[in-house]
Protein backbone atom coordinates (compact mmCIF):
# COMPACT_ATOMS: atom_id res chain seq x y z
CA UNK A 1 0.00 0.00 0.00
CA UNK A 2 1.51 3.32 -1.10
CA UNK A 3 1.87 5.98 1.56
CA UNK A 4 0.34 9.40 0.94
CA UNK A 5 3.26 11.35 2.41
CA UNK A 6 5.59 13.90 0.84
CA UNK A 7 9.27 13.13 0.41
CA UNK A 8 11.52 15.42 2.47
CA UNK A 9 13.82 16.06 -0.50
CA UNK A 10 11.32 16.78 -3.30
CA UNK A 11 7.84 17.96 -4.17
CA UNK A 12 6.77 14.44 -5.08
CA UNK A 13 4.82 12.30 -2.64
CA UNK A 14 6.26 8.94 -1.65
CA UNK A 15 3.36 7.11 -3.29
CA UNK A 16 4.07 8.84 -6.62
CA UNK A 17 7.77 7.99 -6.46
CA UNK A 18 6.86 4.34 -5.91
CA UNK A 19 4.35 4.41 -8.76
CA UNK A 20 6.96 5.98 -11.07
CA UNK A 21 9.33 3.13 -10.20
CA UNK A 22 6.75 0.62 -11.43
CA UNK A 23 5.94 2.46 -14.68
CA UNK A 24 7.57 2.65 -18.10
CA UNK A 25 8.59 5.94 -19.69
CA UNK A 26 5.47 6.20 -21.84
CA UNK A 27 2.94 5.18 -19.21
CA UNK A 28 0.53 7.89 -18.15
CA UNK A 29 0.24 8.15 -14.37
CA UNK A 30 -2.83 9.77 -12.79
CA UNK A 31 -1.64 12.57 -10.50
CA UNK A 32 -3.02 15.41 -8.42
CA UNK A 33 -1.03 18.63 -8.62
CA UNK A 34 -1.30 21.23 -5.85
CA UNK A 35 -0.09 24.74 -6.60
CA UNK A 36 1.43 26.97 -3.94
CA UNK A 37 -1.31 29.55 -4.54
CA UNK A 38 -4.39 30.09 -6.66
CA UNK A 39 -2.95 30.69 -10.10
CA UNK A 40 -3.79 33.54 -12.42
CA UNK A 41 -4.91 32.65 -15.95
CA UNK A 42 -1.44 33.54 -17.23
CA UNK A 43 0.31 31.38 -14.64
CA UNK A 44 -2.00 28.44 -15.31
CA UNK A 45 -1.45 28.80 -19.06
CA UNK A 46 2.31 28.60 -18.44
CA UNK A 47 1.80 25.30 -16.61
CA UNK A 48 -0.34 23.93 -19.45
CA UNK A 49 2.28 24.99 -22.01
CA UNK A 50 5.06 23.41 -19.96
CA UNK A 51 3.23 20.08 -20.03
CA UNK A 52 2.13 20.27 -23.67
CA UNK A 53 -1.49 21.17 -22.87
CA UNK A 54 -2.60 17.84 -21.36
CA UNK A 55 -6.28 17.12 -20.92
CA UNK A 56 -7.47 17.94 -17.40
CA UNK A 57 -9.67 15.51 -15.50
CA UNK A 58 -10.48 18.06 -12.79
CA UNK A 59 -9.63 21.64 -12.08
CA UNK A 60 -10.41 22.12 -8.41
CA UNK A 61 -12.01 25.20 -6.96
CA UNK A 62 -11.81 24.35 -3.27
CA UNK A 63 -8.08 23.71 -3.41
CA UNK A 64 -5.50 25.28 -5.77
CA UNK A 65 -4.95 22.22 -7.88
CA UNK A 66 -5.78 19.95 -10.81
CA UNK A 67 -6.01 16.25 -11.58
CA UNK A 68 -4.60 14.89 -14.85
CA UNK A 69 -2.51 12.09 -16.39
CA UNK A 70 1.23 12.71 -16.85
CA UNK A 71 4.27 10.75 -18.04
CA UNK A 72 7.49 10.48 -16.04
CA UNK A 73 9.04 13.25 -18.15
CA UNK A 74 6.11 15.59 -17.61
CA UNK A 75 6.20 14.98 -13.86
CA UNK A 76 9.91 15.78 -13.82
CA UNK A 77 9.26 19.04 -15.71
CA UNK A 78 6.41 19.95 -13.39
CA UNK A 79 8.47 19.43 -10.24
CA UNK A 80 10.90 22.14 -11.37
CA UNK A 81 8.21 24.85 -11.53
CA UNK A 82 8.18 27.42 -8.74
CA UNK A 83 4.36 27.37 -8.90
CA UNK A 84 4.15 23.78 -7.67
CA UNK A 85 3.78 22.84 -4.01
CA UNK A 86 3.39 19.08 -4.41
CA UNK A 87 2.50 16.27 -6.80
CA UNK A 88 0.93 13.01 -5.62
CA UNK A 89 -0.32 9.79 -7.15
CA UNK A 90 -4.07 9.98 -7.73
CA UNK A 91 -4.71 6.72 -5.89
CA UNK A 92 -8.12 4.99 -6.04
CA UNK A 93 -10.49 5.91 -3.21
CA UNK A 94 -13.90 4.66 -2.15
CA UNK A 95 -14.91 7.28 0.37
CA UNK A 96 -18.51 8.37 0.83
CA UNK A 97 -20.44 10.78 3.05
CA UNK A 98 -22.05 7.69 4.62
CA UNK A 99 -18.78 6.72 6.36
CA UNK A 100 -18.44 10.21 7.81
CA UNK A 101 -22.06 10.19 8.95
CA UNK A 102 -21.60 6.83 10.63
CA UNK A 103 -18.24 7.73 12.17
CA UNK A 104 -19.45 11.00 13.71
CA UNK A 105 -22.75 9.63 15.01
CA UNK A 106 -25.13 11.25 12.53
CA UNK A 107 -26.64 8.04 11.17
CA UNK A 108 -27.33 6.59 14.61
CA UNK A 109 -28.71 9.91 15.91
CA UNK A 110 -31.23 10.08 13.06
CA UNK A 111 -32.34 6.52 13.81
CA UNK A 112 -32.31 6.62 17.62
CA UNK A 113 -33.88 10.06 18.06
CA UNK A 114 -36.08 10.31 14.94
CA UNK A 115 -34.54 13.59 13.78
CA UNK A 116 -33.65 14.61 10.23
CA UNK A 117 -34.25 18.36 10.06
CA UNK A 118 -37.89 17.95 9.09
CA UNK A 119 -39.87 20.10 11.49
CA UNK A 120 -43.38 19.50 10.16
CA UNK A 121 -43.49 15.68 9.96
CA UNK A 122 -43.82 15.86 6.19
CA UNK A 123 -40.49 14.40 5.03
CA UNK A 124 -41.06 14.90 1.29
CA UNK A 125 -42.24 18.50 1.40
CA UNK A 126 -40.30 21.56 2.47
CA UNK A 127 -41.39 24.80 4.08
CA UNK A 128 -40.55 27.34 6.74
CA UNK A 129 -41.82 24.79 9.26
CA UNK A 130 -38.68 22.75 8.67
CA UNK A 131 -35.25 23.66 9.96
CA UNK A 132 -34.08 26.16 7.35
CA UNK A 133 -30.41 26.50 6.36
CA UNK A 134 -29.16 29.36 4.17
CA UNK A 135 -26.25 28.24 1.99
CA UNK A 136 -24.09 31.18 0.89
CA UNK A 137 -22.06 29.84 -1.98
CA UNK A 138 -22.06 29.35 -5.77
CA UNK A 139 -25.73 28.38 -5.92
CA UNK A 140 -27.78 25.21 -5.65
CA UNK A 141 -28.70 22.89 -8.51
CA UNK A 142 -32.33 22.25 -7.60
CA UNK A 143 -32.72 19.80 -10.51
CA UNK A 144 -30.50 17.20 -8.84
CA UNK A 145 -32.63 14.39 -7.39
CA UNK A 146 -31.17 15.01 -3.92
CA UNK A 147 -32.08 18.71 -3.95
CA UNK A 148 -35.32 18.87 -5.97
CA UNK A 149 -38.97 18.69 -4.93
CA UNK A 150 -39.06 22.22 -3.56
CA UNK A 151 -36.18 21.74 -1.10
CA UNK A 152 -34.82 25.19 -2.07
CA UNK A 153 -37.58 27.38 -0.62
CA UNK A 154 -35.97 30.76 -1.43
CA UNK A 155 -33.24 32.08 -3.71
CA UNK A 156 -31.21 35.23 -4.32
CA UNK A 157 -28.49 35.72 -6.93
CA UNK A 158 -25.89 38.49 -6.54
CA UNK A 159 -23.80 37.32 -9.50
CA UNK A 160 -26.15 37.07 -12.51
CA UNK A 161 -29.46 38.18 -10.97
CA UNK A 162 -31.30 35.06 -12.10
CA UNK A 163 -34.58 34.31 -10.39
CA UNK A 164 -34.48 30.50 -10.23
CA UNK A 165 -31.88 28.30 -8.50
CA UNK A 166 -28.86 27.05 -10.45
CA UNK A 167 -25.19 26.36 -9.86
CA UNK A 168 -22.69 27.08 -12.62
CA UNK A 169 -19.70 26.13 -10.47
CA UNK A 170 -20.72 23.07 -8.43
CA UNK A 171 -19.26 23.95 -5.04
CA UNK A 172 -22.55 25.18 -3.57
CA UNK A 173 -24.52 22.13 -4.64
CA UNK A 174 -21.89 19.84 -3.11
CA UNK A 175 -22.17 21.83 0.12
CA UNK A 176 -25.99 21.82 0.02
CA UNK A 177 -26.00 18.06 -0.51
CA UNK A 178 -23.86 17.54 2.59
CA UNK A 179 -26.26 19.66 4.64
CA UNK A 180 -29.55 18.21 3.44
CA UNK A 181 -29.31 15.96 0.37
CA UNK A 182 -32.03 13.30 0.39
CA UNK A 183 -29.84 10.52 -1.00
CA UNK A 184 -32.42 9.72 -3.64
CA UNK A 185 -29.72 9.16 -6.24
CA UNK A 186 -27.74 6.96 -3.85
CA UNK A 187 -28.64 6.51 -0.15
CA UNK A 188 -24.95 6.14 0.74
CA UNK A 189 -24.55 9.85 0.02
CA UNK A 190 -27.50 11.16 1.99
CA UNK A 191 -26.90 14.52 3.65
CA UNK A 192 -26.70 15.01 7.40
CA UNK A 193 -30.21 16.51 7.77
CA UNK A 194 -32.15 15.28 4.72
CA UNK A 195 -35.44 16.73 5.97
CA UNK A 196 -34.14 20.29 6.25
CA UNK A 197 -35.13 23.06 3.84
CA UNK A 198 -32.56 25.19 2.03
CA UNK A 199 -32.17 28.77 0.87
CA UNK A 200 -29.69 29.42 -1.92
CA UNK A 201 -27.76 32.69 -1.75
CA UNK A 202 -25.40 32.88 -4.72
CA UNK A 203 -22.30 35.05 -4.26
CA UNK A 204 -19.67 33.03 -6.14
CA UNK A 205 -19.46 32.97 -9.92
CA UNK A 206 -18.81 30.09 -12.29
CA UNK A 207 -15.10 30.14 -11.38
CA UNK A 208 -15.80 30.05 -7.64
CA UNK A 209 -14.78 33.66 -7.17
CA UNK A 210 -16.74 36.51 -5.58
CA UNK A 211 -16.42 39.59 -3.46
CA UNK A 212 -16.67 39.97 0.27
CA UNK A 213 -19.15 42.78 -0.22
CA UNK A 214 -21.56 40.36 -1.90
CA UNK A 215 -21.00 37.90 0.95
CA UNK A 216 -21.82 40.63 3.43
CA UNK A 217 -24.94 41.46 1.41
CA UNK A 218 -26.04 37.82 1.54
CA UNK A 219 -25.58 37.66 5.31
CA UNK A 220 -27.53 40.86 5.59
CA UNK A 221 -30.31 39.37 3.43
CA UNK A 222 -30.49 36.31 5.67
CA UNK A 223 -30.83 38.44 8.79
CA UNK A 224 -33.46 40.68 7.16
CA UNK A 225 -35.48 37.66 6.00
CA UNK A 226 -34.96 35.52 9.08
CA UNK A 227 -38.56 35.76 10.30
CA UNK A 228 -40.09 35.40 6.84
CA UNK A 229 -38.30 32.12 6.12
CA UNK A 230 -37.51 30.94 9.65
CA UNK A 231 -33.79 30.92 8.89
CA UNK A 232 -31.95 29.21 11.75
CA UNK A 233 -28.51 28.47 10.25
CA UNK A 234 -26.10 30.07 7.78
CA UNK A 235 -23.57 27.71 6.16
CA UNK A 236 -20.64 29.61 4.67
CA UNK A 237 -17.86 27.64 2.98
CA UNK A 238 -15.73 30.51 1.72
CA UNK A 239 -13.36 33.20 2.96
CA UNK A 240 -10.33 35.36 2.34
CA UNK A 241 -6.73 34.20 2.19
CA UNK A 242 -5.23 36.75 4.55
CA UNK A 243 -5.35 36.26 8.31
CA UNK A 244 -8.11 38.38 9.87
CA UNK A 245 -8.65 40.03 13.22
CA UNK A 246 -12.42 39.71 12.89
CA UNK A 247 -13.16 43.40 12.58
CA UNK A 248 -13.81 43.55 8.82
CA UNK A 249 -17.33 44.18 7.57
CA UNK A 250 -18.09 40.56 6.72
CA UNK A 251 -16.99 39.31 10.13
CA UNK A 252 -19.09 41.97 11.78
CA UNK A 253 -22.06 40.84 9.66
CA UNK A 254 -21.53 37.29 10.93
CA UNK A 255 -21.54 38.55 14.52
CA UNK A 256 -24.76 40.43 13.82
CA UNK A 257 -26.38 37.32 12.37
CA UNK A 258 -25.55 35.44 15.56
CA UNK A 259 -27.00 38.26 17.63
CA UNK A 260 -30.16 38.02 15.53
CA UNK A 261 -30.58 34.36 16.44
CA UNK A 262 -28.96 32.64 13.44
CA UNK A 263 -26.20 30.07 13.91
CA UNK A 264 -23.36 31.14 11.55
CA UNK A 265 -21.16 28.18 10.64
CA UNK A 266 -18.04 29.13 8.68
CA UNK A 267 -15.11 27.28 7.11
CA UNK A 268 -11.71 27.81 8.72
CA UNK A 269 -10.06 27.70 5.29
CA UNK A 270 -7.62 25.43 3.46
CA UNK A 271 -4.33 27.25 4.12
CA UNK A 272 -2.95 25.00 6.89
CA UNK A 273 -1.02 23.58 8.58
CA UNK A 274 0.66 26.88 9.35
CA UNK A 275 -0.56 29.10 12.16
CA UNK A 276 -2.51 32.34 11.67
CA UNK A 277 -4.10 31.10 8.44
CA UNK A 278 -7.77 31.80 9.22
CA UNK A 279 -9.20 34.67 7.19
CA UNK A 280 -12.56 36.41 7.06
CA UNK A 281 -15.24 35.54 8.01
CA UNK A 282 -13.87 32.50 9.83
CA UNK A 283 -12.12 34.86 12.25
CA UNK A 284 -15.43 36.42 13.33
CA UNK A 285 -15.76 36.15 17.10
CA UNK A 286 -19.27 34.67 16.89
CA UNK A 287 -18.72 32.37 13.94
CA UNK A 288 -18.65 28.65 14.66
CA UNK A 289 -15.43 28.09 12.74
CA UNK A 290 -14.84 24.60 11.39
CA UNK A 291 -11.64 22.68 10.67
CA UNK A 292 -11.42 19.38 8.78
CA UNK A 293 -10.78 15.81 9.94
CA UNK A 294 -10.61 12.45 8.22
CA UNK A 295 -13.11 9.74 9.17
CA UNK A 296 -13.04 5.98 9.61
CA UNK A 297 -13.70 5.44 5.91
CA UNK A 298 -10.53 7.41 5.17
CA UNK A 299 -8.18 5.36 7.37
CA UNK A 300 -9.06 6.99 10.64
CA UNK A 301 -9.48 10.27 12.46
CA UNK A 302 -6.66 12.62 11.54
CA UNK A 303 -6.50 16.37 11.20
CA UNK A 304 -6.32 17.30 7.52
CA UNK A 305 -3.04 19.11 6.94
CA UNK A 306 -4.75 21.72 4.76
CA UNK A 307 -7.11 22.76 7.56
CA UNK A 308 -6.42 26.40 8.55
CA UNK A 309 -5.29 27.22 12.08
CA UNK A 310 -5.37 30.08 14.56
CA UNK A 311 -4.47 32.29 16.17
CA UNK A 312 -6.47 35.05 14.57
CA UNK A 313 -4.60 38.23 13.70
CA UNK A 314 -5.64 39.70 17.05
CA UNK A 315 -4.60 36.65 19.05
CA UNK A 316 -7.86 34.76 19.59
CA UNK A 317 -8.06 30.97 19.43
CA UNK A 318 -9.76 29.54 16.35
CA UNK A 319 -11.12 27.22 14.97
CA UNK A 320 -13.97 26.08 17.22
CA UNK A 321 -14.64 22.51 16.06
CA UNK A 322 -13.19 19.85 13.76
CA UNK A 323 -15.56 17.87 11.54
CA UNK A 324 -15.26 15.43 8.60
CA UNK A 325 -13.91 17.17 5.51
CA UNK A 326 -11.61 14.72 3.77
CA UNK A 327 -12.83 13.04 0.55
CA UNK A 328 -16.52 13.69 1.22
CA UNK A 329 -18.86 12.51 -1.54
CA UNK A 330 -21.92 14.61 -2.27
CA UNK A 331 -24.01 16.10 -5.07
CA UNK A 332 -22.38 16.73 -8.46
CA UNK A 333 -24.11 19.79 -9.90
CA UNK A 334 -25.78 19.65 -13.31
CA UNK A 335 -25.66 15.86 -13.44
CA UNK A 336 -29.24 15.11 -12.28
CA UNK A 337 -28.21 12.17 -10.11
CA UNK A 338 -24.40 11.86 -9.91
CA UNK A 339 -21.96 12.48 -7.06
CA UNK A 340 -18.38 13.64 -6.63
CA UNK A 341 -15.81 13.65 -3.80
CA UNK A 342 -14.07 16.79 -2.56
CA UNK A 343 -11.88 17.61 0.43
CA UNK A 344 -11.78 20.85 2.38
CA UNK A 345 -13.09 22.75 5.36
CA UNK A 346 -15.76 23.66 2.81
CA UNK A 347 -17.07 20.11 3.34
CA UNK A 348 -16.62 20.03 7.13
CA UNK A 349 -18.70 23.20 7.44
CA UNK A 350 -21.99 21.90 5.94
CA UNK A 351 -21.54 18.67 7.90
CA UNK A 352 -21.55 20.79 11.05
CA UNK A 353 -24.46 22.84 9.68
CA UNK A 354 -26.42 19.63 9.17
CA UNK A 355 -25.63 18.62 12.74
CA UNK A 356 -26.97 22.00 13.93
CA UNK A 357 -30.16 21.28 11.95
CA UNK A 358 -30.58 17.93 13.73
CA UNK A 359 -30.07 19.70 17.07
CA UNK A 360 -32.80 22.20 16.23
CA UNK A 361 -35.09 19.42 15.05
CA UNK A 362 -34.58 17.77 18.43
CA UNK A 363 -35.31 21.04 20.26
CA UNK A 364 -36.59 23.97 18.13
CA UNK A 365 -36.64 26.33 21.12
CA UNK A 366 -32.86 26.47 21.43
CA UNK A 367 -31.13 29.80 20.83
CA UNK A 368 -28.15 30.24 18.53
CA UNK A 369 -25.88 30.43 21.56
CA UNK A 370 -27.29 27.20 22.96
CA UNK A 371 -26.79 25.36 19.66
CA UNK A 372 -23.16 26.47 19.47
CA UNK A 373 -22.57 25.56 23.12
CA UNK A 374 -23.99 22.06 22.55
CA UNK A 375 -21.67 21.47 19.62
CA UNK A 376 -18.51 22.62 21.39
CA UNK A 377 -19.31 21.23 24.84
CA UNK A 378 -19.96 17.70 23.51
CA UNK A 379 -16.86 17.64 21.30
CA UNK A 380 -14.16 15.08 22.09
CA UNK A 381 -11.13 17.09 23.19
CA UNK A 382 -8.14 16.60 20.90
CA UNK A 383 -4.80 18.34 21.05
CA UNK A 384 -3.89 20.30 24.22
CA UNK A 385 -6.65 20.48 26.84
CA UNK A 386 -9.45 22.90 26.02
CA UNK A 387 -9.75 24.95 22.85
CA UNK A 388 -6.55 24.97 20.82
CA UNK A 389 -5.55 26.53 17.53
CA UNK A 390 -5.47 23.23 15.59
CA UNK A 391 -8.59 21.30 16.65
CA UNK A 392 -10.62 24.00 18.37
CA UNK A 393 -12.62 22.34 21.14
CA UNK A 394 -12.08 18.98 19.45
CA UNK A 395 -13.74 16.36 17.26
CA UNK A 396 -17.41 16.87 16.52
CA UNK A 397 -19.72 14.36 18.23
CA UNK A 398 -23.03 14.75 16.41
CA UNK A 399 -24.71 11.96 18.33
CA UNK A 400 -24.00 13.38 21.78
CA UNK A 401 -24.92 16.92 20.72
CA UNK A 402 -28.33 15.83 19.43
CA UNK A 403 -28.83 13.58 22.43
CA UNK A 404 -28.29 16.43 24.87
CA UNK A 405 -30.38 18.84 22.80
CA UNK A 406 -33.45 16.63 23.02
CA UNK A 407 -32.70 15.23 26.49
CA UNK A 408 -32.69 11.79 24.91
CA UNK A 409 -31.10 8.59 26.17
CA UNK A 410 -28.95 6.31 24.08
CA UNK A 411 -25.44 5.16 23.29
CA UNK A 412 -23.50 6.51 20.34
CA UNK A 413 -21.74 4.43 17.69
CA UNK A 414 -18.63 2.43 18.55
CA UNK A 415 -15.45 4.38 17.92
CA UNK A 416 -11.70 3.85 18.28
CA UNK A 417 -9.85 5.08 21.32
CA UNK A 418 -8.16 8.46 21.36
CA UNK A 419 -4.81 9.11 23.05
CA UNK A 420 -2.92 12.41 23.37
CA UNK A 421 0.80 12.71 24.14
CA UNK A 422 3.18 15.67 24.34
CA UNK A 423 6.97 15.86 24.70
CA UNK A 424 10.03 17.46 23.12
CA UNK A 425 13.18 16.57 21.22
CA UNK A 426 16.48 18.10 22.31
CA UNK A 427 18.54 18.10 19.13
CA UNK A 428 18.92 16.95 15.55
CA UNK A 429 18.86 13.16 15.38
CA UNK A 430 17.16 12.65 18.73
CA UNK A 431 13.99 10.57 18.87
CA UNK A 432 11.21 9.28 21.10
CA UNK A 433 9.54 5.90 20.73
CA UNK A 434 6.14 4.76 21.99
CA UNK A 435 4.26 1.47 21.91
CA UNK A 436 0.54 0.88 21.54
CA UNK A 437 -1.20 -2.45 21.89
CA UNK A 438 -3.69 -2.88 19.06
CA UNK A 439 -6.14 -5.64 20.05
CA UNK A 440 -7.64 -6.23 16.59
CA UNK A 441 -7.84 -4.85 13.06
CA UNK A 442 -11.26 -3.23 13.52
CA UNK A 443 -10.02 0.35 13.40
CA UNK A 444 -7.36 2.20 11.41
CA UNK A 445 -4.33 3.70 13.16
CA UNK A 446 -4.31 7.44 12.57
CA UNK A 447 -1.66 9.76 14.03
CA UNK A 448 -1.49 13.54 13.79
CA UNK A 449 1.80 15.07 14.97
CA UNK A 450 1.93 18.84 15.49
CA UNK A 451 4.99 21.06 16.05
CA UNK A 452 3.20 23.78 18.05
CA UNK A 453 6.02 26.34 17.79
CA UNK A 454 7.24 25.28 14.37
CA UNK A 455 9.80 27.33 12.45
CA UNK A 456 11.69 26.52 9.26
CA UNK A 457 14.63 25.38 11.38
CA UNK A 458 12.54 22.58 12.92
CA UNK A 459 11.72 19.37 11.09
CA UNK A 460 10.38 16.33 12.94
CA UNK A 461 9.34 13.11 11.18
CA UNK A 462 6.88 10.39 12.16
CA UNK A 463 7.10 6.61 11.70
CA UNK A 464 4.92 3.58 12.45
CA UNK A 465 6.21 0.00 12.83
CA UNK A 466 4.13 -3.18 12.93
CA UNK A 467 4.49 -5.96 15.55
CA UNK A 468 7.25 -7.58 13.42
CA UNK A 469 9.28 -4.37 13.59
CA UNK A 470 8.71 -3.45 9.94
CA UNK A 471 8.08 0.19 9.08
CA UNK A 472 4.59 0.32 7.61
CA UNK A 473 3.95 4.06 7.43
CA UNK A 474 5.85 7.32 7.58
CA UNK A 475 5.43 11.06 7.27
CA UNK A 476 8.54 13.06 6.42
CA UNK A 477 7.43 16.52 5.39
CA UNK A 478 9.19 19.68 6.51
CA UNK A 479 5.95 21.31 7.67
CA UNK A 480 4.27 21.96 11.01
CA UNK A 481 2.25 18.74 10.82
CA UNK A 482 3.01 15.10 10.10
CA UNK A 483 0.18 12.66 9.44
CA UNK A 484 -0.09 8.87 9.27
CA UNK A 485 -3.24 6.91 8.47
CA UNK A 486 -2.80 3.16 8.26
CA UNK A 487 -5.10 0.15 8.18
CA UNK A 488 -3.54 -2.63 10.29
CA UNK A 489 -3.62 -6.18 8.95
CA UNK A 490 -2.47 -7.79 12.20
CA UNK A 491 -3.10 -7.19 15.88
CA UNK A 492 -0.26 -6.74 18.34
CA UNK A 493 2.17 -4.13 19.64
CA UNK A 494 2.91 -1.28 17.24
CA UNK A 495 5.70 1.26 17.66
CA UNK A 496 5.44 5.00 17.00
CA UNK A 497 8.68 6.92 16.46
CA UNK A 498 9.07 10.71 16.50
CA UNK A 499 12.49 11.80 15.24
CA UNK A 500 14.18 15.14 14.70
CA UNK A 501 15.44 15.43 11.14
CA UNK A 502 16.53 18.95 12.03
CA UNK A 503 16.33 21.10 15.14
CA UNK A 504 14.80 20.82 18.59
CA UNK A 505 11.53 21.73 20.23
CA UNK A 506 8.21 20.51 21.55
CA UNK A 507 5.64 18.33 19.83
CA UNK A 508 2.33 16.65 20.54
CA UNK A 509 0.39 13.96 18.77
CA UNK A 510 -3.08 12.46 18.80
CA UNK A 511 -3.57 8.76 18.08
CA UNK A 512 -6.85 7.20 17.01
CA UNK A 513 -6.80 3.39 17.09
CA UNK A 514 -8.01 0.33 18.94
CA UNK A 515 -5.26 0.82 21.53
CA UNK A 516 -6.39 1.99 24.98
CA UNK A 517 -3.00 3.08 26.33
CA UNK A 518 0.37 4.26 25.09
CA UNK A 519 3.81 3.69 26.65
CA UNK A 520 6.96 5.70 25.99
CA UNK A 521 9.83 3.21 25.63
CA UNK A 522 12.74 5.30 24.32
CA UNK A 523 13.90 8.89 24.76
CA UNK A 524 17.16 9.50 22.87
Amino acid sequence: MFQLTKSPDSKLFVNLKEKIGESSDNDEIPVTVIFNKKLSDTEFSSIEKLLGNPKLKHKFDIIPGVALNLTKKQISQLEKSDLIQQVEYDAPVHATLDTASSSFGVTKARTDFNVNGDGNNAPTTYSTSDVVVAVIDSGIDSSHVDLDGGKVIAWKDWVNNRTTPYDDNGHGSHVAGIVAGTGEGNPSYKGVAPGAALIGLKVLDSTGRGTMSNVTAAIDWAVTNKAKYNIRIISLSLGTDASSDGTDSTSVAINNAFNAGIVPIVAAGNAGPGKATIGSPGAAAKALTVGALGDLGEKGYFLADFSSRGLTADGRVKPDIAAPGYQITSVQANSTHKYIAYSGTSMATPFTSGTAALILDANPSLTASQVVNLIISTAQDWGPAGQDLDYGFGKLDSYEAVKQAGNFTGTGPANPNHIYKADSLAKTGSYDEYTISVPNTTYPIAITLIHPNWTSSQDFDLYLYNPAGTQVASSETADRQETISFTPTTAGTYKIKVQSYRGSGSYFFDVSSGAATITQTTNQ
